[in-house]
């Protein structure tokens, strides 16, 4: 049988290469994507790195998998266009994302031609990407991995109001904007978590437009967490980058009150934190580590060591490092917002955003019950491991492009 051809084309998340890498054997793939770097831009990998405050050598990597075997495009210049503009021209703009993504789909054109599907990050459609894949007779399927921005505006506008920060996330901001664009000239919707789709909905997009298929996780990941005794001391991780926008404030007030109850905790926050040192600074509590950035073996160490795993975002699609923790087998406390595959009570525990006392009576009732930690972390692996595997995403997705062909 002759296989679908499929061109993915993404300036941006590497979860999309990794798709790309376990679609490969189902379909006819031809990846475009950003800056591939060569065996000669070892200098830039190092200016790069020194810019953006850590190695981004073995990241950079993953954007060729071998499974791939070269069958990927590079469309490099507006990714130095922004990222120069973003670190060596200081003033805040809110055009700069709109401008390279605008550019990146004018750019990326070329490859554009002799396929079945077009399977296009939001954003990146931009330029007349979708509009010649439409003319070459292409179904245009849009991958979009974070809730509507009008639910961004109710969510999160007076976060970043009262943080001091641009708010650059919202309907009236122009890559986002350009971002529904996307959306609206889709033939299918794809999305990563119901709480995408709910938000979709909500607005009036029509739900038969749209496919939900949450991404993979690494196996490596599965049920690390082996030990659910805990010292008197109980570990609690964050992963992924800390600010307000994941819920930091809430998380902050709620340790503090832990303090305040003399409740004998340690938080550990292991991932980027730039952007968020006043935060902390107001809030700090007694018993906190930051980590930063550590390579994703690494991680392994602290989600195996770890007892309970907190994520109160105010607003994802479906956070990986959120399902890793689950993958992991720890009991999670996240948000519905989070978009992860929980059943409150029985593979993770629910929490309302924007509510630090919640977080501190679900922290307490963790802490004082083994069985409970167990019963919930066991849960969480199984579900992950029977269902959120790369494979099943790669045959989930296989599955929207052949009725997208059929329809």
């Amino acid at each position: 049988m002759k296989k679908i051809k499929v061109i993915l084309s993404t300036n941006g998340p590497l979860y999309l290469i990794k798709s790309a890498e376990f679609l490969a054997p189902l379909v006819d793939i031809l990846v475009i994507q950003g800056w591939i770097p060569r065996w000669f831009d070892k200098f830039l990998i190092r200016i790069a790195s020194k810019i953006i405050g850590r190695d981004l050598a073995k990241s950079l990597q993953k954007r060729t998998p071998k499974s791939l075997n070269g069958r990927n495009k590079s469309v490099a210049l507006p990714e130095f266009y922004y990222w120069f503009r973003k670190h060596f021209i200081l003033k805040e703009s809110l055009y700069i994302p709109i401008q390279a993504a605008k550019m990146y789909g004018f750019l990326s054109k070329r490859y554009i031609k002799n396929a079945d599907i077009f399977h296009v990050r939001s954003g990146s459609g931009l330029g007349g990407a979708i509009t010649k894949a439409k003319r070459k007779g292409m179904k245009v399927l849009v991958d979009h991995s974070i809730a509507h921005p009008a639910f961004m505006d109710k969510q999160m506008q007076k976060e970043y109001d009262k943080n001091g920060v641009l708010f650059d996330m919202g309907m009236t901001t122009p890559f986002w904007q350009g971002v529904l664009d996307d959306c609206e000239n889709a033939d299918c919707l794809l999305v990563n978590s119901d709480f995408v789709k709910g938000t979709f909905v909500e607005q009036g997009y029509n739900p038969n437009r749209i496919q939900v298929v949450s991404q993979g996780v690494r196996e490596d990941f599965f049920q690390l967490k082996q030990n659910y005794t805990a010292d008197s001391k109980i570990k609690i991780l964050f992963t992924g980058s800390f600010g307000f926008r994941k819920g930091g404030e809430y998380l902050l007030k709620a340790l503090q009150e832990l303090d305040r109850r003399r409740i004998d905790y340690e938080m550990t926050i292991v991932g980027s934190y730039a952007g968020a040192e006043n935060l902390i600074d107001k809030f700090r509590p007694e018993h906190i580590r930051f980590m930063g950035h550590v390579l994703q073996e690494d991680l392994k160490m602290f989600l195996s060591d770890s007892d309970i795993y907190l994520f109160p975002s105010l607003c994802e699609g479906c956070a990986s490092s959120g399902m890793e923790a689950m993958a992991a087998g720890l009991p999670v406390v996240a948000t519905i917002e989070s978009g992860l595959p929980i059943k409150n009570g029985e593979n993770g525990m629910l929490i309302p955003s924007k509510d630090s006392d919640v977080i501190v009576d679900v922290i307490i009732k963790l802490s004082q019950n083994q069985v409970l930690r167990e019963r919930i972390g066991t849960a969480a692996a199984n579900t992950i491991a029977g269902n959120y595997t790369w494979e099943h995403y790669a045959q989930k997705v296989f599955d929207v492009y052949t009725h997208l062909l059929n329809k």
